[in-house]
């Protein structure tokens, strides 16, 4: 019964959406195809008036600043179709609608309401006023300047936060391109098998990374995970190691950041692999035959041949990579305890969670958001100005 409920509800919901993207394309057809009709103005502002009306009274959502502008978008966009567009070229508009109403619901409203947020100050003291007035107070940019200077957690401030993520992304991505070139290298010298091996290489990428944290969370155990047991049983095999202060470590209490660091490294070098493979087998062969004719070693093939033909394959990739790391919270949830957890493993991403949603200071949350995006943001265009530069 559980299961036809759900298979109902996905029924409902994807023909929600087809009902949806038919009145689109009837309201962008009415105005591309009819607007030199004399009825043109009076049935289409009437009609999207009384739609637009019962709509936002069955939906709850009725008032009159509402419907002032629906009625000035449709004033709006009944004067560009019949004098700027006049049917002219109307079908990709009528293709590509669709995905921009979708895009614009699912990105540019929550970005722009984020932004509204910042400059305003909303949390459990101000959440009432704002549903029963529809207002929050404006604090200007004081939510930006209590990013710098008041901590989003009980311990870490934002510069201490800072540091410590770009320390998690570094040393990440440093492994990451480490571990995948050095298996590319060896899957580009096999003759057979390669495809086996690939395969079997990039299942902890291709598994879904909850179930993937999770397995090797349990591993880093204190009593009875795969690491600790493997130092037990070294010490019973070679006592000499306890001089040398090997012991069984308490990796998720003691060095929680270090234990989701090797679980990030181990989950990223396949997606790397794969990338750096795909960019050795595009360069061509004849390149290293005329290097071994010269008398070049292997360092110098790999010195002077294959890490400038890489390079183009390998800056996006690490720029990808750096922006997935920096923002990769799962990791972080997962290991460290979920909500609250230890503020020792914590970065910016995951500090931003918790003030949102442990601490509810929501203005101050999306102020920080919107400080985050800002250092990817420099972080992509630095990336991308040195790959120009090393081009030209």
């Amino acid at each position: 019964m559980e299961i036809l409920r759900s298979i109902i509800e996905v029924l409902g919901f994807v023909l929600l959406i087809a009902g949806a993207i038919a009145v689109i394309e009837l309201y962008l057809y009415y105005h591309f195809k009819y607007f030199n009709k004399s009825w043109f103005w009076a049935a289409g502002f009437s009609v999207f008036s009384i739609l637009v009306f019962v709509l936002l009274k069955t939906t709850g959502f009725y008032s009159d600043r509402l419907m002032v502008y629906a009625m000035i978008w449709e004033i709006f966009f009944l004067s560009v179709s019949k004098y700027l567009i006049r049917g002219r070229n109307y079908m990709p508009y009528m293709l590509l609608a669709p995905a921009f109403i979708g895009l614009g619901v699912l990105l540019f409203y929550p970005f722009f309401f984020e932004v509204y947020l910042s400059f305003h100050d909303l949390k459990l003291t101000t959440i009432m006023q704002w549903k029963q007035t529809g207002t929050i107070p404006f604090v200007g940019l004081r939510q930006f300047v209590n990013v710098f200077t008041i901590p989003p957690l009980a311990e870490a401030g934002f510069f201490r936060l800072l540091g410590r993520t770009l320390l998690w992304t570094f040393s990440n991505i440093f492994f990451h391109v480490l571990g995948g070139f050095a298996l590319a290298l060896i899957l580009s010298e096999l003759k057979i098998f390669r495809g086996v091996y690939r395969t079997f290489l990039i299942i902890p990428w291709a598994m879904p990374q909850v179930v993937a944290v999770l397995a090797l969370r349990g591993e880093f155990h204190s009593q009875y995970g795969f690491i600790n047991l493997f130092i037990k049983k070294s010490l019973i095999a070679f006592p000499w190691l306890a001089s040398l202060g090997v012991a069984p470590v308490n990796w998720l209490s003691d060095y929680p950041l270090l234990t989701c660091t090797l679980i990030n490294i181990w989950l990223g070098i396949p997606f790397m692999m794969v990338i750096i493979l795909g960019g050795l087998q595009s360069i061509s062969q004849s390149y290293y035959d005329a290097a071994s004719i010269d008398g070049a070693s292997y360092f110098q093939k790999f010195k002077y041949i294959t890490l400038p033909l890489i390079k183009p394959v390998l800056m996006p990739a690490v720029t990808l990579g750096t922006v997935w790391t920096f923002n990769n919270i799962n990791v972080i949830y997962l290991v460290t305890g979920q909500a609250g957890g230890t503020e020792q493993a914590d970065i910016l991403v995951s500090a931003l969670y918790k003030a949102a949603f442990t601490y509810n200071r929501y203005s101050y949350s999306a102020a920080f958001a919107l400080v985050i995006f800002a250092i990817l943001f420099t972080i992509s265009l630095l990336y991308s100005r040195t790959f120009e530069t090393k081009e030209r």
